[in-house]
């Protein structure tokens, strides 16, 4: 099957079960509580290694839990490891030691949609060319206004877009995967093939020496891994495989109005973060290009 035809189909829904909304609410909880441990996850161990060892772990519990044997539509499946792991997340622990937790996460959030939203296929309305528009202008003032000297680096927002506009694209994609693969089975061929690949380049780009492993296996470190293999990995990856056979790609990604709230919140409550005041401004257009390209969806039919 062709890219066109895959994105052709990719607003593809079936209809709504009684356990989405719930499913949904608990992919917002899950996903928006994840940065604060990812933030401090890197400062300990390298990127790439701790995000390559938490999908491998989550991975591996995964299979042993789905049973999963070799899958349909393993081609497509690997495209999507590749965007949606690799890529992604690969940038995103790069970028989220240069960034605060709660800028990270409304950066990434307010991203995802709006890929979505290019990569979906259809000539987008007026609204939606509006919320693009006002989407790159939050994310250029998130870049003129970043200051070193505050824990920011245009660097790394740069980075955790990219990774966003690539996991945008591996949603829009996954949604051609066929219906014989279950949830579980997706989320743990995505996480050891994704994870695999991270850790090809950590060896290639990390130091992997014995200092680096004791950090690793300090309590901290392990704590903050095994939150982000809970929560991220186990619950929400796969709750958010699941919701893509009961919505639309766009109304998935709708997760990233209510994401940035929770982890602004985390990172101002518990880690003492204190945004700049046009960071926070940029902070909030994208949350509004994100709301606007949600609202101005098409209607799903049930």
């Amino acid at each position: 099957m062709s890219i066109s035809a895959k994105l052709s189909i990719s607003e593809t829904v079936a209809p709504v079960k009684p356990w989405a909304p719930i499913g949904f609410a608990l992919l917002c909880l899950c996903w928006g509580a994840t940065w604060l441990p990812l933030k401090h996850g890197v400062a300990q161990v390298p990127p790439l290694l701790f995000v390559a060892s938490r999908f491998l772990a989550g991975g591996l519990v995964l299979w042993l839990a789905g049973g999963c044997p070799r899958p349909p539509g393993l081609r497509l499946l690997a495209t999507g490891a590749v965007l949606m792991i690799a890529a992604n997340y690969g940038l995103m622990a790069w970028g989220a030691g240069r960034v605060p937790s709660g800028l990270a996460a409304t950066v990434n959030f307010a991203t995802v949609p709006l890929a979505v939203l290019i990569f979906a296929g259809r000539r987008p309305r007026p609204a939606q060319v509006a919320a693009l528009t006002l989407g790159a202008a939050g994310l250029a003032l998130l870049d003129l206004t970043s200051d070193p000297r505050l824990g920011v680096a245009p660097a790394g927002l740069g980075a955790i877009a990219l990774g966003a506009a690539c996991y945008g694209l591996g949603t829009v994609l996954m949604k051609a995967l066929p219906a014989t693969l279950s949830p579980v089975g997706m989320a743990a061929w995505h996480s050891l093939v994704g994870g695999a690949l991270l850790l090809g380049l950590s060896a290639l780009l990390e130091p992997w020496s014995a200092e680096v492993w004791d950090r690793f296996l300090a309590p901290a470190a392990l704590a903050n891994w095994a939150l982000l293999v809970l929560l991220s990995t186990i619950v929400g990856f796969t709750l958010y495989l699941a919701l893509l056979r009961r919505w639309s790609a766009t109304s998935v990604a709708s997760y990233a109005y209510v994401c940035p709230v929770i982890a602004l919140a985390l990172g101002v409550a518990i880690d003492g973060e204190r945004p700049a005041p046009a960071q926070w401004a940029a902070s909030l257009i994208l949350i509004g290009a994100a709301a606007l390209a949600l609202i101005s969806r098409p209607k799903e039919t049930p």
